[in-house]
């Protein structure tokens, strides 16, 4: 039950003004779509307990911008997305520093994209996937016929740095922001926006800024360097899918499971595209898979595209992410999808690893509350 789709077959030509600067610390890479990121930079260990205890910096070249513009873009964004930013009833719009996670949808409630929403008062940031920017535009761009809104690609003219950790709010004077809520700030004199966000289960701010400013904000923050090792660890112990490795755009959103199904959807705002869909297969289980946490009963860890068998040797679904975690005593655990009939929390399942067929169970996620 591999992934597959546009994901992986699209290009987006990579431009990292970080490059050099990791090269000179030495840092190993991995592929990321069509990207080279930092894998470590020589202690993974330390890198991980950055993002748990302390603070650290980590590049993000894989994300993008799509801006919205104009009077109408927050009623008109309330009609395709899944997640609320203009209030029907009350006739007022998302509020300048306030923000959301989302899905874009086909008419058949497929996902087209997943975005935070950054409402910045004069202009609306959705921050996405730099691979999902242009489709997310040419499938909004379509329904603009009367409205006053704008659309804009900011892939090549904006950059992120996440700075993750319990005490990152404090490092960057920003502790009392509330979830995807964004502010101001200026860091080695360049003017960012700083929004809040828990993708590792504990506190992260990530700045957002003029790409050619990017190496002077990176310096600016003497912090220790960590790479997708330690942070893919982190968020799936914090059961966080990503699109483009747990889904793609043959998923649907309650496929996605209950915690990601309320952070993305709301029920009460009112039609969207794909609203329809959505709301019947959430009212009524009308799902076959779902996207679950595995625990595996020994040290043996599956990879990535792994089939998930019954105990009769049925396949069952397939596994799309995994990792040994630090916290968990170095249990090997996975995110991954099997049928209904097999979601159940305590549910054995076969999956194989390191040459061999080995247990596995269906836990809660987040792995580590």
């Amino acid at each position: 039950m591999a992934l597959s789709g546009i994901l992986f077959g699209m290009s987006v030509e990579p431009a990292n003004p970080l490059l050099s600067l990791h090269q000179q610390l030495e840092a190993e890479f991995q592929a990321y779509a069509d990207l080279e990121i930092p894998s470590t930079f020589g202690n993974t260990p330390a890198e991980y307990s950055a993002i748990h205890k302390g603070v650290g910096k980590m590049d993000m070249p894989q994300r993008g911008i799509l801006q919205l513009t104009g009077r109408d873009r927050l009623d008109f964004l309330n009609r395709f997305l899944t997640n609320q930013t203009f209030d029907k009833q009350a006739k007022t719009p998302l509020p300048a520093g306030g923000g959301a996670y989302a899905f874009l949808l086909t008419v058949k409630g497929r996902i087209v994209a997943d975005m935070n929403v950054l409402e910045l008062g004069e202009k609306t940031w959705l921050e996405m996937d730099r691979r999902l920017v242009e489709p997310a535009r040419a499938a909004l761009d379509k329904y603009i016929i009367a409205d006053d809104v704008k659309l804009a690609s900011l892939v090549d003219a904006m950059y992120e740095i996440a700075i993750h950790g319990p005490k990152s709010g404090e490092k960057l004077g920003v502790s009392s922001l509330e979830l995807l809520h964004s502010t101001r700030a200026t860091f080695a004199g360049v003017e960012t926006v700083v929004y809040r966000d828990n993708p590792c289960g504990s506190d992260s701010h990530i700045i957002l800024m003029p790409v050619e400013s990017a190496a002077a904000v990176w310096n600016h923050f003497e912090l220790r360097p960590i790479g997708w090792a330690a942070f893919n660890a982190a968020r799936i112990e914090a059961g966080r899918p990503i699109m483009g490795i747990d889904f793609d755009e043959t998923v649907l959103p309650a496929e996605l499971g209950p915690a990601t199904l309320a952070r993305a959807v709301s029920f009460t705002k009112g039609c969207y595209l794909g609203q329809e869909i959505v709301a019947r297969m959430h009212a009524r289980g009308q799902f076959s898979r779902q996207l679950v946490g595995i625990r595996m009963s020994d040290g043996a860890l599956p990879l990535a595209g792994a089939s998930v068998f019954d105990e009769k040797s049925n396949a069952v679904g397939g596994i799309t992410s995994s990792t040994v975690s630090p916290r968990l005593s170095n249990a090997s655990i996975c995110l991954g999808y099997v049928k209904k009939a097999f979601m159940a929390t305590g549910t054995e399942l076969l999956i194989p690893a390191e040459g061999a067929m080995r247990k596995g169970k269906v836990v809660e996620v987040p792995f580590v509350k």
